[in-house]
């Protein structure tokens, strides 16, 4: 009864581990990236089945000016010329005449280009009779300097800052002033800068009404002189130097490492004593299931939800048959051992039990002598030889023990 009771129990006990993969109360880490502001999050066990992944960060678009690592790729504010909102004063003249410097914000991380409320030198203004308005229009600190009277006067349409009638440009070209040179290395007009790379071979001045716009270090382009698309040379941010790239000598210079998610600073990501240039699942094992790993090449981390620590629950219940067994046998062997021990001796425990007392030994002996010489009278004086029997040898050996001692 015992043992059906214990079966039972085990049976039952082996069902109830195999059901869960995991106990309530559990919590495991989870999550692809713990770099910058990305952080691994916490997954929990409830009514034995993992939860969703609670807390964790996935990049993002890098926020100029501040400070932090948006993209999580171990920069902080890469790409960024300037801190969105600030502003610099713009505009390649004095503030002689009508003219004065404008603002030139900062979007984005980088300067805007557009030079916003600044008046910009300008033709002099003679009017329709040539006469002049008295002001400096084209701030080289002369009044109306080369104004004519009559019909010689510049046309209107020549200041409205705006290409129109005939002009080429915004207020150039055509029956007005020649437009700037974007060509000529000279800052003439409203150009901000002179003999730029801009790209794919083409140097010109930029900026301004009629010049392209300047090159900055977050165009997508190699230009401006810079080391490598919008990194080295009057960008902040550093070039890959080959050189330098692999940290940790495993093979992987930093960019890879990142597009991987090793560690840079350590060869062996996972530990398994591989480098992570050479192995071909560097962040197996990690516990996190992810970057090309499958149940098929990488079980450790991506073992199926539902089976749980299958290993474990395996192991544990070949423990728990095994033991099974061995108390089955225990309790066979021991019912065995009585039924052995009854039946020894002829139904007698030991000798001592079938031989207690002398006294009683002789007295046996006396009737068995007693019985045999009745046999041996009824035969009428014939002789019989009667084979001794083994009760009769066994109780022979034992007074014959008896008078030794």
């Amino acid at each position: 009864m015992k043992f059906k009771l214990f079966l039972i129990s085990f049976l039952l006990l082996v069902v109830s581990v195999s059901a869960f993969p995991c106990q309530d109360g559990q919590e495991r880490v989870c999550g692809e990236y713990d770099l910058g502001v990305c952080n691994y999050g916490i997954q929990s066990c409830e009514n034995g089945q993992w939860g969703i992944c609670m807390g964790w960060n996935l990049p993002g678009v890098e926020v100029c000016g501040d400070g932090l690592d948006n993209d999580c790729d171990g920069y902080e504010d890469e790409g960024c010329e300037c801190v969105s909102g600030d502003f610099r004063e713009c505009g390649n003249f004095t503030s002689a005449g009508i003219c004065e410097k404008g603002k030139e914000y900062c979007v984005d991380g980088d300067w805007s280009g557009d030079c916003m409320n600044a008046t910009l030198p300008d033709v002099e203004k003679c009017g329709a009779q040539g006469t002049g308005n008295g002001l400096d229009d084209d701030c080289d600190g002369s009044v109306d300097e080369d104004c004519v009277l009559g019909a010689g006067g510049v046309p209107l349409h020549c200041t409205d800052r705006i290409q129109n009638d005939d002009e080429t440009g915004v207020d150039c070209g055509g029956s007005c002033n020649e437009c700037n040179d974007c060509n000529n290395g000279v800052l003439d007009k409203d150009e901000k800068r002179k003999a730029i790379d801009l790209g794919a071979g083409v140097i010109s001045d930029c900026g301004g009404l009629n010049c392209p716009k300047c090159p900055t270090c977050n165009d997508q382009i190699k230009n401006q002189g810079e080391g490598d698309v919008d990194c080295g040379g009057p960008c902040p941010a550093k070039c890959y130097d080959p050189t330098l790239g692999d940290e940790d000598g495993d093979g992987l210079i930093y960019s890879e490492e990142l597009l991987k998610g090793t560690n840079p600073k350590n060869p062996d990501s996972d530990g398994d004593g591989l480098k992570d240039g050479v192995d071909k699942l560097p962040l197996c094992p990690n516990s996190i299931c992810g970057r090309g790993e499958t149940e098929d090449n990488c079980p450790q981390d991506c073992e199926p939800e539902s089976s749980g620590k299958g290993v474990l629950v395996v192991v544990l219940i070949l423990v728990l048959l095994f033991l099974g067994v061995i108390l089955f046998f225990y309790f066979n062997m021991k019912s065995s051992s009585k039924n052995v021990k009854k039946k020894s001796l002829g139904g007698f425990s030991d000798l001592e039990s079938y031989v207690p007392k002398r006294d009683n030994v002789k007295k046996r002996l006396q009737q068995r002598n007693f019985s045999r010489t009745y046999v041996r009278g009824s035969t009428r004086g014939s002789k019989v030889k009667q084979k001794e029997t083994d009760i009769e040898k066994k109780l022979r050996k034992a007074v014959e023990s008896i008078n030794k001692k």
